[in-house]
């Protein structure tokens, strides 16, 4: 049975897992929707183009059919023994014996000119007739029906015909000179040079198969199918319509439409594309029921769901492969919260009752922060007390050295330069007193430098010529809140350890500027304290720079390097660094910091008035 850490362990992957198989699977449908659409347009797009290459052949050879046998036509009329001929035939009498046997020679002939049409495979009949007179000549298919011939001779109606053309097109139809049914198609032209031989016709006609054998292809196998269609929109072409693609409905819709005047349509149940021939009068049309693009659609959709289905479980395989691995670590996490809430210095309260991982460690480490919170605070403050207490312990540890130097320096002074000297560096060594022993944690810095003054003023006093300083401050750095006894320390240390093996003269400079910290709402300070002693050991620099800012190996004899850089962190809340480089000669210290806005430690415009560079030589 699963305990509840083992359903924590498994609830956060189960979910991430389900989401990210829903997100996989929509992008998997989106993508497979959007290339099924596209394959399909891109099939009804060739299908299309398919039908209409194969319309327009068709129809070309439709059109080169009858173009034959206009053609045929044409050079029996176009030919002048056939033209004196005809001319005769509508002239002559033929009651004279001479005239009679004139008449037997013109049919010899005619029947010669005629049969020399008989060239073309495809023509089944060559015929010459007239109305009036009446006459008939043929070459092709016997007739033998002379009564059934002069019935149609009687009814026919082609001098209407030929009243606007010299051709007539004439759609698959029963030949009207049998009585037995033969489906023929029919070119008649007239002889309309003049009056007298425009009622003499040619007609050239040529089976059905011929025109069945182009608009039947094996290639249509029940799914497309040919039309022709004359003028007024009939269906001359088959000549018994199955109507087998689709319903008859349908075929009376595309009929419309196309009488219409819409040439093509492509639907899912049928298409249909039509190209009008002018030079013959007929309309081919080709339908379909689309059962190839049917398939392939079909086709397309199986393999693309197969193909997407395999990717999808492979990939969801991977990932939940990859949440494993990745959960792992979060798992493992938990299970460590859960052995640190057992820890009673730890004090952490796990949900026993949830399932969401993250609710879990939020709630832990919301713990965690609120106790380390408590713990910094109890630190910081602790830090703030210690440095206090070091403070005043060093306050109260005044080297009794520097005593007896200040004190021997106002005696030497009162021998050599008198009471008013005497007087000013009493007052000075006052000040100085007052400022050592005052309570305030915190001072400006031009409060500290004039501290710092007052110092090497003395530590000149007591070495005469050999020592010479430069302080140099930023007028906009005056009110720069400090920690107090931060830079005479540092000063003090010069004195102590970098000029006692280093000859005079001795030389201490202070810079304090303003930095540009390429911000408008962040001030930057630097403050520089250079010597030409002998430098710091290597070993020393060191263990300065490397130990924590902290307050445990401070001096208190003197205020101690690594104290005046704790106090200064613990003042800028991090926003400081120093660094303790030697120079050839000599030493450099710098400390920079970091104010903002917000920071009322250093205010600009302040009403402490100073020239800002004091030079003492």
């Amino acid at each position: 049975m699963m305990n509840t850490h083992s359903i924590r362990n498994t609830h956060f992957k189960t979910k991430l897992f389900i989401s990210i198989s829903i997100l996989l699977t929509t992008l998997a449908l989106l993508v497979s929707t959007i290339f099924t659409y596209h394959s399909m347009r891109s099939t009804v797009e060739n299908e299309n183009l398919s039908s209409n290459g194969l319309l327009e052949r068709i129809s070309m050879q439709v059109g080169t059919l009858y173009e034959q046998m206009n053609i045929a036509a044409t050079s029996i009329t176009k030919n002048s023994t056939m033209k004196n001929i005809v001319i005769d035939l509508n002239t002559m009498d033929y009651s004279e014996t001479v005239e009679y046997m004139s008449m037997l020679e013109q049919e010899r002939t005619i029947q010669k000119l005629l049969g020399n049409m008989m060239f073309s495979p495809i023509i089944s009949n060559v015929i010459l007739y007239s109305c009036n007179p009446q006459y008939f000549y043929y070459s092709g298919t016997y007739l033998n029906d002379a009564e059934h011939i002069q019935k149609v001779l009687r009814d026919d109606n082609s001098e209407e015909l030929f009243s606007n053309t010299s051709v007539i097109f004439r759609p698959p139809g029963q030949n009207p000179w049998l009585t037995s049914k033969q489906t023929v198609l029919s070119v008649l032209r007239n002889f309309s040079d003049n009056s007298t031989t425009e009622n003499t016709v040619v007609s050239i006609q040529v089976p059905y198969r011929e025109l069945d054998e182009i608009c039947t292809q094996k290639s249509f196998a029940g799914e497309k199918e040919i039309l022709l269609l004359d003028k007024e929109g009939n269906i001359v072409y088959p000549e018994n319509p199955q109507y087998s693609l689709f319903k008859k409905q349908n075929y009376d819709t595309i009929l419309k439409e196309i009488s219409d005047g819409q040439n093509s349509k492509y639907t899912y149940p049928y298409a249909y594309f039509s190209s009008f021939n002018e030079d013959i009068g007929f309309r081919t049309v080709l339908l379909s029921n689309n059962r190839t693009v049917h398939k392939q659609i079909y086709t397309y959709i199986i393999s693309t769901v197969l193909v997407v289905l395999c990717a999808l479980l492979l990939t969801l395989l991977i990932v939940f492969r990859i949440l494993s691995a990745v959960t792992k670590p979060l798992n493992q996490l938990i299970e460590s919260v859960d052995k640190l809430s057992a820890d009673s210095d730890a004090k952490l309260s796990i949900p026993k009752d949830s399932l969401d991982e993250f609710k879990i460690l939020r709630s832990s480490l919301d713990q965690m922060v609120s106790s380390l919170k408590t713990s910094l605070k109890e630190n910081y403050e602790l830090q703030i007390r210690e440095s206090n207490a070091s403070l005043a312990a060093l306050q109260a540890q005044i080297d009794p050295h520097f005593l007896y130097n200040a004190l021997n320096s106002i005696s030497a002074a009162s021998e050599i330069y008198g009471s008013e000297m005497t007087t000013l560096m009493c007052q000075e060594f006052s000040s100085m007193m007052r400022y050592i022993t005052s309570s305030k944690q915190t001072v400006t810095l031009i409060e500290e430098l004039r501290h710092t003054e007052n110092y090497l003023n003395f530590m000149k006093l007591s070495n005469e010529d050999n020592f010479s300083y430069s302080i140099q401050t930023d007028p906009e750095l005056y009110s720069l809140t400090v920690p107090k006894m931060c830079i005479q320390p540092l000063v003090e240390n010069s004195f102590k350890h970098g000029f006692k093996s280093t000859l005079p003269p001795w030389e201490i400079s202070i810079c304090c500027n303003m930095q540009d910290v390429q911000s408008p709402h962040i001030n930057g300070w630097e403050i520089t304290i250079r010597d030409n002693g002998c430098g710091f050991e290597e070993e020393t620099i060191r263990a300065i720079t490397e130990m924590p800012l902290t307050f445990h190996a401070q001096e208190i004899n003197g205020l101690g390097l690594n104290n005046t850089f704790s106090r200064m962190a613990i003042l800028y809340k991090g926003n400081f660094q120093y660094t303790i480089e030697n120079l050839s000669p000599g030493s450099k210290i710098t400390l920079k910091g970091v104010l903002t806005d917000d920071n009322d430690t250093c205010s600009r415009g302040s009403d402490i008035n100073s020239e800002g560079y004091l030079q003492k030589n």
